[in-house]
């Protein structure tokens, strides 16, 4: 039997929830939410299961946790009047005193099915001697289970990087650890599974975040995979690069078109979302460093239809750097592709996506996740990959060349005082085209490519 925390997005990793009356561990430095978890699963068990519930504090008092609850829409003040709810703030005296029989009064006065005990830290430094505070803990424990309670314990942490793991974790059925960690100058927010008697779980850090209904993991949405041709072709927008490539590009294939400045990245990637347009496809430019407005105003001085982002054939996902984490950014971006049919995509640039975890492990799971879910939705997506960028484009180009089925360089060069650019197609998985190096050219008119058989 498995009782769901109600936590939007975790049981998936518990695949369905904790063990019925298991003792949880939820651990983390401060600020990290272990207080809104263990309030998340008191509130969800009462109104969605029915299953009312405790909680115990030993340093916040009831109104102080009313008042933060009411954030994320949280009566508790109501739930305690109607009799499904106890909020108690008491001493770990009383807790550890088993003459009085406070647990068990309590418990019995509302049915109780939950609890929340914040925090077993403070409970823990109530005795000196480890061998008691080992014995008082896991007296603690065994009495929830014996009173058929399924119980959220707290427990504060200095930092993540001692590599002993505490008593407390050793005697908790499932152990959950919070982290609240700077990156690249901004805090984001894990949740990881360390430990689950007795069931399986997703291993490794899952992001999630606060919204204004409580806790959320963040998790790709469930899409429907759509069926195609895959030699169907995507023309690219530009004619001469349609004739290299044979037609265009593979649908639901994705495509690093890479170079330095002004050698006609976002250029191209117009183009291909412009081309979609007059197809009836639908296109998403994912503007990772410039704003939307700035986006239209560069396109209109092509000449480019002025209502073309307007009828929202085109949407821009800008400001990609404000989300908490890339997991965030990925959901967000494949909802939208999903809910709005998109056919085209371009992400301009990917590398902004580096600043979201400096572990490449970790980068290219995900950056495998989004790929793999864009193209079972048959949508057909080109990353621009700004080669300026020397310190960072290197290595995330390792990571992102595996997952690609294309790669495109573009280059620029001054001779004799003018300035020539170049294009040539390094692979394209399931495709022939034309090798070599190929002239372009930038006009008002946007890109053109002119081919040069055996290159140049």
């Amino acid at each position: 039997m498995l009782v769901k925390s109600g936590i939007k997005g975790f049981d998936s990793i518990l695949f369905g929830g904790f063990n019925h009356e298991s003792t949880v561990i939820v651990e983390g430095v401060p600020g990290a939410g272990k207080t809104t978890f263990g309030l998340e699963f008191i509130y969800r068990g009462i109104v969605e299961m029915h299953e009312p519930g405790v909680v115990i504090t030993f340093e916040e008092f009831p109104e102080q946790l009313y008042r933060d609850a009411l954030n994320y829409g949280w009566d508790l003040r109501k739930l305690e009047d109607n009799g499904y709810l106890r909020v108690v703030c008491t001493s770990p005296e009383v807790i550890l005193n088993k003459k009085i029989g406070f647990l068990d009064n309590l418990i019995q006065e509302i049915g109780a099915k939950r609890l929340l005990l914040d925090s077993v830290t403070q409970l823990s430094m109530e005795l000196s001697d480890q061998g008691e505070v080992r014995k008082s803990v896991y007296g603690v424990c065994s009495g929830l289970k014996r009173l058929g309670l399924t119980s959220v314990l707290v427990k504060e942490v200095d930092d993540y990087n001692s590599c002993q793991a505490s008593f407390e974790e050793y005697i908790a059925d499932t152990v959950i650890r919070l982290y609240f960690e700077e990156s690249f100058n901004l805090r984001r927010r894990y949740v990881e599974v360390l430990k689950s008697r007795g069931q399986d779980f997703l291993s490794g850090k899952h992001a999630f975040r606060f919204n204004n209904q409580g806790l959320e993991i963040i998790t790709l949405p469930v899409i429907k995979k759509n069926y195609f041709s895959p030699q169907q072709k995507v023309s690219t927008g530009i004619d001469g690069l349609d004739n290299i490539l044979g037609g265009g590009f593979q649908k639901g294939t994705t495509v690093l078109i890479e170079g330095s400045s002004g050698t006609g990245k976002t250029v191209l990637g117009l183009q291909f979302l412009l081309k979609g347009v007059k197809y009836n496809e639908k296109g998403l430019l994912v503007a990772t460093e410039e704003s939307a407005n700035f986006i239209k105003q560069y396109a209109y001085s092509f000449d480019i239809e002025s209502n073309i982002f307007n009828n929202r054939d085109i949407i821009i996902m800008d400001r990609v750097y404000s989300r908490v984490s890339l997991e965030e950014v990925i959901s967000d971006l494949v909802d939208r592709v999903n809910s709005n049919s998109i056919e085209r995509v371009t992400i301009d640039f990917i590398n902004t996506f580096i600043e979201f975890s400096d572990n490449f492990l970790i980068l290219k799971s995900r950056l495998r996740d989004l790929f793999n879910s864009l193209n079972q939705l048959g949508c057909t997506t080109i990353l621009m990959l700004n080669a300026d960028q020397s310190g960072t484009a290197a290595p995330l180009k390792g990571v992102i060349q595996p997952l690609v089925q294309g790669e495109i360089h573009l280059t620029s060069s001054v001779k004799r005082g003018k300035r020539y650019r170049s294009l040539e197609v390094c692979k394209m998985k399931g495709q022939n085209f034309v090798s070599g190096i190929h002239l372009t050219e930038i006009s008002k008119n946007g890109m053109a490519v002119y081919q040069r058989l055996g290159g140049i």
